[in-house]
């Protein structure tokens, strides 16, 4: 056995988390957004005696997983066909980049209408948890987590078509980034200052702001509701144009062919 072989593998790995994304994210940005997040949490739970307390965390899990596979799935669809390398495939038939686009919303749509009915069957079971005890505020906070995904999934297929695969893993990494400034567990008042300010301009923060009020007092916080309604048409807006800016310049460039 040499010990220099084995050095020669650690430097490799070393120069490999320098250079990706996702092992660089791994190594030092996952575990310190864990303890953030979770430090908050505890924060919450010791300050709080309410036995709604259960119904705000299954209530605020159930939702996030809505927005978190959205935005998930939009951007890895996309990035199986630059692995596998079906881009220029896509391109040669008749279907449009845009059709395209739209028929992985259209089943990725499909397919968290699925996850969410399994949530609240296994809530309403196991938990005694239900979710559409929100009423007619549920199918609001869908249309707002539904229109926020979109618009930071849309993001990730963008940043790929104008920087390459490589800056693919920020698809399963921004979710992870944007939970604690989301006040999904907890309200935002319990972040630090500097973290109000964040989650105050991200429209998930009003969502679950707005369902803990709901399950609390049984109305709709009508305030919260419509930030969250403002930001997330704001931020869908944004990332459409920003979308149709890099597409039309990806097709002058030839850049979407490139990405195989």
């Amino acid at each position: 056995m040499s010990l220099t072989r084995v050095f020669a593998i650690i430097i490799r790995h070393y120069f490999m988390t320098l250079h990706h994304l996702e092992r660089f994210f791994d190594v030092f940005i996952f575990p310190v957004m864990a303890l953030v997040m979770w430090g908050f949490v505890t924060k919450y739970v010791q300050n709080v005696n309410s036995p709604g307390l259960a119904s705000f965390l299954l209530g605020g899990l159930i939702l996030w997983v809505v927005f978190e596979r959205i935005e998930t799935d939009l951007g890895i669809s996309f990035m199986f066909d630059v692995w596998e390398r079906n881009v220029v495939n896509f391109l040669a038939t008749p279907l449009s980049f845009l059709e395209y686009i739209l028929g992985i919303i259209a089943i990725t749509t499909l397919k968290i209408v699925v996850s969410f009915i399994a949530m609240w069957i296994i809530a309403s079971v196991f938990n005694n948890f239900q979710i559409t005890s929100l009423g007619f505020a549920l199918a609001l906070f869908g249309v707002n987590l539904i229109m926020s995904a979109m618009a930071f999934g849309l993001l990730n297929i963008t940043l790929v078509m104008r920087f390459g695969h490589g800056i693919g893993p920020l698809t399963w990494i921004l979710p992870f980034l944007l939970q604690p400034f989301s006040a999904v567990f907890y309200p935002v008042s319990i972040l630090p200052e500097a973290f109000q300010k964040i989650a105050y301009v991200i429209p998930m923060s009003h969502i679950f702001e707005g369902m803990r009020y709901t399950l609390k007092y049984g109305q709709l916080n009508s305030a919260e509701s419509l930030i969250a309604t403002i930001l997330s048409i704001l931020y869908l807006s944004l990332s459409i144009l920003l979308f149709s800016a890099v597409l039309s310049w990806c097709k002058s460039s030839g850049r979407l062919v490139k990405l195989n």
